[in-house]
């Protein structure tokens, strides 16, 4: 874990990290479907976590960590929001919960970013935890199932909280709301969320590697610590402890809880199982480097100076030692003096001594300070061999992010050409179900009105067959009367008959002539006056067919205009009607007209009649006797 300070991951022109979390959600969701044809009822799992690889036993090479806050790539401002749309609790207690249900299993995975190889948890909802380590202590990044942005980032001293790239809230390290948070917390955010994107595609589209066991065995209490300073705090705070309460009377959460309650125990027993090989693991590699070469020298030449001021030391004994000799082989006075020399030597020994410990002790405290700047600069030159190794790691990782961008580029530009293709076959099969369907609609409209029109002529056929035969009705009861008529006039001439003979033969013969003719004339008025109603009729019904037809074939052609043209047919119907009324009502009237007609045609025969035999009978008073009545020239004698 632990990489290079300015190491970025850049994403493909004209793609986010959401294009790609769409197509994972999407091929996840399939394959969730699939699976759930075949679902049995769940067991206890005690197998390894879904992302987890075996931890790597090797020796681990030296770690590099990730740059602190302020080294990290400014970014641009982030968006701060003044009410929360969770509640304040809501986002850190979601981060405690899933660091509890990771417990203290190792990491799943590891990814190579920028030379640093952050840790990796992923929970069986989704749910993802990143940890890196940085010259301060550990950093922690908290996603969500359904997103590449954090909910939550804690380093040593604050923990943000987001919501959609928003920063919602800064709580301190204990995890209480910091209100007086200042600019410089702001601009730690905005560089923390950058980063946070950037970990979250890298810890999906990265190789994922084996984490060292050894690494995890050096680590986990550091990364463990936190969560039991949340654990702690939940007792203390009040606010926070409420909101656990509340929270857990709601369905939601439960089946959240059931589901973490499951990780958990999975990642324990997980953890328990992998404890002989986190603890037999080899321990990481040493690199001596700058650094271990400048406290050999350090001590080397600490230990050349111990050497010389022994060697003064002995020197000066040894001079002490001769004079000390010398003075015994003389008197007294001079023992006195050899003594006194002795003491005097003695004391410029201890003088000498304490001066040699404090030089010592300041040439300690001189090869300390340059063994700190010697490692120092070891560091720092570590640390620009990590940024040189970070930036060719980088390089390399942007070509590899430009051909998979190009190649992610070409399947999406080829799903968006297929996509459309089977949006435009879906918009022409729905156009020519539509077309179809409207088609149908018109047909059944058409045959509906063609029905109706159907309907109105048969009925205006069968009112006009009704009124044929009325009229025939009405002619057949105006030629009974004309018979009864006749038969009356018949009568009236047998009884003229009884009294003149020929006249009355002649008389008869004339008036059944004039009858004749006037029948003859009456009939065939009355049958050019039915033929020519007939004729009128059929004009008209051929023209109301035909308007009838035109209408049908208008309201075929504007199915729009369907309503009016009913509206003008009902009213031709009614027309017709009123006029098959009027031209009965005219029939009707003709036909009276032509039975009064026929009356006074018959009475003024029957008047002729009688006025033929009485001058018949004039004649015949006149002329007296034997006389022959006049000839008739009508009648000639044959």
């Amino acid at each position: 874990m632990f990489g290079d300070p300015t190491g970025t991951v850049k994403l493909p022109e004209g793609f986010d990290i959401m294009t790609y979390r769409r197509v994972l959600l999407t091929a996840a969701a399939t394959s969730l479907m699939l699976a759930a044809c075949n679902q049995k009822p769940a067991a206890p799992v005690t197998g390894a976590p879904i992302a987890s690889l075996p931890l790597a036993e090797a020796a681990p090479p030296p770690e590099v960590v990730a740059p602190a806050a302020d080294q990290l790539p400014p970014a641009p401002p982030i968006r701060r929001v003044a009410t929360a749309p969770r509640p304040v609790y809501s986002y850190i207690d979601a981060a405690y919960e899933l660091g509890d249900a990771f417990a203290d299993s190792p990491p799943d995975y590891t990814i190579d970013y920028d030379g640093e190889r952050p840790w990796v948890w992923r929970s069986g909802g989704g749910e993802y935890r990143v940890v890196e380590q940085t010259p301060y202590g550990i950093r922690e990044y908290f996603y969500r199932g359904d997103s590449d942005y954090p909910f939550l980032i804690r380093d040593t001293d604050y923990s943000y909280a987001y919501d959609d790239g928003a920063l919602v809230e800064v709580f301190d390290s204990y995890g209480r709301p910091y209100r007086n948070y200042g600019p410089t917390q702001i601009d730690y955010a905005s560089r923390y969320l950058n980063r946070a994107r950037r970990l979250y595609y890298a810890a999906l589209h990265e190789q994922r590697q084996a984490a060292y066991a050894a690494n995890w065995r050096e680590h986990r209490d550091v990364v463990l610590a936190p969560q039991r300073q949340w654990a702690a705090e939940q007792q203390r705070n009040d606010d926070w402890r409420r909101w656990r309460e509340q929270r857990a009377t709601q369905p939601q959460f439960q089946t959240r809880q059931v589901s973490f309650d499951r990780e958990r125990a999975q990642r324990q027993a997980y953890a328990a199982r992998l404890a002989p090989v986190i603890a037999a693991a080899a321990p990481p590699r040493r690199e001596p480097g700058r650094q271990a070469q400048a406290q050999a020298q350090a001590q080397a030449q600490a230990q050349a100076q111990r050497q010389v001021q022994e060697a003064a030391r002995a020197q000066a004994q040894a001079q002490r030692q001769a004079q000390i000799a010398t003075a015994a082989r003389s008197g007294p006075d001079q023992q006195r003096a050899a003594q006194q020399l002795a003491a005097q030597a003695g004391a410029r020994d201890e003088g000498r001594r304490q001066q040699a410990q404090a030089q010592a002790q300041a040439q300690a405290e001189v090869q300390a300070r340059a063994q700190q700047r010697a490692e120092a600069q070891a560091q720092r030159i570590q640390n620009q061999a990590g940024r040189q190794r970070a930036e060719q790691a980088q390089a390399a990782r942007a070509e590899r992010e430009r051909q998979q961008g190009q190649a992610h580029e070409q399947q999406a530009l080829q799903a968006q050409a297929k996509a459309q293709r089977d949006v435009a076959r879906q918009q022409a099969e729905r156009a020519t179900a539509d077309r179809a369907a409207h088609a149908q609609q018109q047909a059944q409209a058409q045959a509906r009105d063609q029905q109706r029109a159907q309907a109105q002529a048969q009925r205006a056929q069968a009112q006009r067959e009704q009124a044929q035969r009325g009229q025939a009705q009405q002619a057949q009861a105006a030629h009974e009367r004309r018979q009864q008529a006749a038969q009356a006039q018949a009568q009236a001439r047998d009884q003229q008959r009884a009294q003149a003979a020929q006249q009355r033969d002649a008389a008869r013969q004339q008036a059944q002539q004039a009858q004749g003719r006037e029948q003859q004339q009456a009939q065939r008025a009355a049958e050019r006056q039915q033929a020519q109603a007939a004729r009128q009729q059929a004009q008209q019904a051929q023209a109301q067919q035909r308007q009838e037809a035109q209408a049908a074939a208008e309201h075929g052609r504007q199915a729009a205009a369907r309503a009016q043209q009913a509206q003008a047919e009902r009213q031709q119907a009614q027309q017709a009607q009123a006029q098959q009324r009027e031209q009965a009502q005219a029939a009707r009237q003709q036909a009276q007209q032509a039975q009064a007609q026929q009356r006074q045609q018959a009475q003024a025969a029957a008047e002729h009649a009688r006025q033929a035999a009485a001058h018949a009978q004039q004649a015949a008073r006149g002329q007296g006797g034997g006389k022959p009545p006049p000839k008739d020239k009508d009648h000639p004698e044959k």
